[in-house]
């Protein structure tokens, strides 16, 4: 089979090798995160990593780091590599890879050598991988629906803590910002997260159990109407972690227009919302801002009012597929 991808030359069937447990094909979501908006407007079609070598030769194929079974998956796509067009896909934030075994790592390190180009979420984790491969396209998160809808001060529930507490994401010291700034009478609510059980193959990380500081309440794992439901009631929100991925949570905060208290490092927080951006441990300057979004109802708007005209101008699904369509014509 081959396609016309859009109207601007791409002729060849792309696939996408990914862990998401897709069945083999064509894909359309009513709601975009990455990489669905990839897959529905470029489009990707999905394949599983068994079947890749079912494919043949000259082909395209877009290959998401693997998160599971890595070095047997990355034996396969050595493989096939030299006969086909590659391109790796970020997946997770950029230094995870670096707890694989010293096997796997070789074998992606080989892979980068001979893939076309490294996909990449954000500039700080380009100057990483620069490391190991030297062509690069950028593949941002992005949304394809936008509120026009400025909150303002008086509107949400509670603040919300994005991210689960583990590891790198620093969790206590998120608890003791917000407990030293907000008020027992606000709410404010966490994704819980629990230690995984004894056997469950982590052993060299370090995971705390669920635990909470003043007045905080847990919040389970939601399927994606849930999330966004749960964003749109929140005054604000902050996700601080220290490593970050493509900013899912922050491109979706932004389409609702809460405001978000981000990673400075993290594009896409950076450029939607630059009054709540931050170095993760300049911890005074975030203190003030989560004090600021309580009490100052012109600042609150604004910050809402910026991340919903920079999200639509920036990041909307279609602007950046397009962007994305192109740069991988380029490289070709």
């Amino acid at each position: 089979m081959t396609m016309e991808v859009n109207g601007i030359g791409l002729t060849n069937k792309i696939y996408y090798v990914n862990d998401l447990n897709f069945n083999n094909g064509y894909y359309q979501f009513d709601r975009h995160r990455t990489p669905q908006a990839y897959m529905e407007l470029f489009p990707w079609s999905s394949l599983r990593w068994e079947d890749l070598q079912s494919i043949g030769s000259g082909n395209i194929i877009f290959i998401q780091t693997p998160t599971s079974n890595e070095a047997k998956k990355l034996s396969l796509l050595l493989s096939i590599i030299d006969s086909n067009t590659v391109f790796i896909n970020q997946e997770t934030n950029i230094f995870d890879w670096f707890d694989w075994t010293a096997e796997a790592q070789q074998l992606y390190i080989q892979c980068l050598t001979k893939c076309k180009a490294f996909c990449y979420h954000n500039e700080h984790d380009k100057k990483v991988m620069e490391v190991f491969v030297n062509k690069f396209i950028k593949y941002p998160g992005c949304v394809n629906l936008i509120l026009d809808e400025v909150k303002n001060i008086n509107t949400g529930q509670y603040i919300s803590i994005a991210g689960p507490f583990k590891r790198y994401q620093r969790g206590m010291i998120v608890h003791k910002l917000i407990h030293d700034v907000v008020p027992n009478d606000i709410e404010v609510r966490c994704m819980k997260y629990n230690r995984p059980p004894e056997g469950a193959g982590i052993t060299n990380l370090s995971f705390p159990d669920s635990y909470s500081l003043g007045n905080m309440k847990f919040q389970n794992f939601m399927q994606v109407d849930e999330w966004i439901a749960y964003i749109y009631n929140s005054k604000f929100g902050i996700d601080i972690q220290r490593d970050f991925s493509c900013g899912n949570n922050c491109i979706e905060f932004a389409s609702l227009g809460v405001p978000l208290i981000g990673n400075i490092q993290l594009d896409c927080q950076r450029d939607v919302y630059p009054y709540t951006s931050f170095e993760y441990n300049d911890y005074d300057s975030i203190k003030q801002c989560i004090s600021r979004l309580l009490k100052d109802s012109d600042f609150y708007q604004l910050v809402s009012k910026t991340a919903l005209e920079n999200v639509n101008k920036m990041y909307n699904s279609k602007t950046i597929i397009e962007k994305f369509k192109q740069d991988i014509i380029n490289i070709l």
